[in-house]
């Protein structure tokens, strides 16, 4: 379950787990592992299970046996030919050098010089329109909490029941936020995924946020060699987003689909040609860093249509991609009807 790569920084230590199978269980020996050591802490935790196992979903979470010091997770339904799908980060601290704070509302590390914010979910479960800005206001009332900037936001993760109705309602709410605190337009936008939500339960939206800040911490926009920025066509959002800290780098590509530079849909109707898009655009990404797919900690694959399954492993496998360290979402919408596939990544520069 425990990736390899890890974020190593004076004071603390970024872990990243994932894997699929019923291991995952929380008495295994796989989160007494994570929970044993009063020093580790579960910034982020999503879990995916087959819809006859809905009722055991809990039984998978590290916040069942150690509430205090885990965010709460994001369950969501999976598909029923995939086994319980598990991922979280975790943050190994030594606490004479780290001070952890920790609410309903997140966890925030701050070691020297660096400001580390994970949010838990939030949720809504009200209709369209102005509830969405009610969201983002939300996220205003966390970053105060751990007195923290909405200028710190590195990257968001938006789940909405439907997307395909609700998307433009969305980014209205979005650029409203933005502009609110934010209105020089040369600042850094988070990187983001905004996709359909099969979150168990009846919310319309739940998101989650990381925040960053300090004089040891950069947060700098990293472009798209193959499509342009989402702000050419009105969507505000960075492709991609790198959090520097003294010894390495945290790289977080967004949600990514078929888009060319123009801002357009391509090989509309042919699943492979959009996939394997979306991989080269991708590597494009990691490669302005110096990096490539065998720095992917944790991945997200959505698929529109539950058929592509197969066809999408096969394309994942011969690109190199690390399915090992991938969860996947089939028979959910893009934020297109046209876009069959979407891809989120986050990697590890050392």
């Amino acid at each position: 379950m425990k990736s390899d790569l890890k974020l190593q920084e004076d004071g603390f230590c970024l872990e990243f787990f994932s894997g699929q199978g019923d291991v995952f269980q929380n008495d295994s020996s796989e989160h007494k592992e994570l929970l044993l050591n009063e020093n580790m802490y579960i910034l982020q935790e999503i879990i995916i299970v087959p819809p006859d196992m809905m009722s055991q979903a809990n039984n998978f979470s590290a916040g069942t046996f150690a509430p205090l010091r885990c965010n709460k997770p994001l369950i969501f339904t999976g598909h029923p030919d995939l086994p319980v799908q598990y991922a979280a980060i975790a943050a190994k601290v030594e606490k004479e050098k780290v001070s952890v704070a920790r609410s309903d509302t997140g966890i925030k590390i701050t070691a020297d010089g660096i400001n580390l914010l994970y949010s838990a979910p939030v949720f809504d479960s009200h209709g369209s329109g102005r509830p969405f800005m009610t969201a983002f206001n939300k996220i205003s009332e966390v970053l105060r909490g751990f007195q923290m900037s909405e200028s710190a936001i590195a990257r968001t993760w938006l789940f909405i029941r439907d997307i395909l109705n609700d998307y433009e309602e969305l980014n209205k709410a979005r650029e409203q936020f933005f502009e609110k605190w934010n209105p020089a337009a040369n600042q850094i936008l988070p990187a983001s995924t905004g996709i359909q939500n099969h979150i168990i339960g009846n919310e319309i939206l739940a998101f989650e946020f990381c925040a960053f800040s300090g004089e040891h911490v950069t947060v700098k926009q990293i472009s798209s060699p193959l499509q342009n920025e989402p702000t050419a066509y009105g969507k505000l959002f960075s492709r991609a987003v790198v959090a520097g800290f003294p010894r390495s780098k945290l790289l977080f590509v967004s949600g990514t689909a078929a888009i060319d530079k123009a801002g357009a849909s391509v090989y509309i109707g042919n699943f492979k040609s959009q996939m394997e898009f979306t991989l080269e655009v991708i590597s494009a990404i990691l490669k302005q860093e110096n990096c490539s797919f065998s720095n992917v900690v944790q991945a997200i694959v959505y698929l529109k249509r539950s058929k592509d399954m197969s066809s999408c492993f096969q394309i994942l496998d011969q690109a190199g991609f690390p399915r090992e360290r991938t969860l996947f979402q089939p028979g959910v919408d893009i934020c297109r009807d046209n876009l069959l596939c979407e891809i989120e990544a986050m990697a590890v520069i050392s």
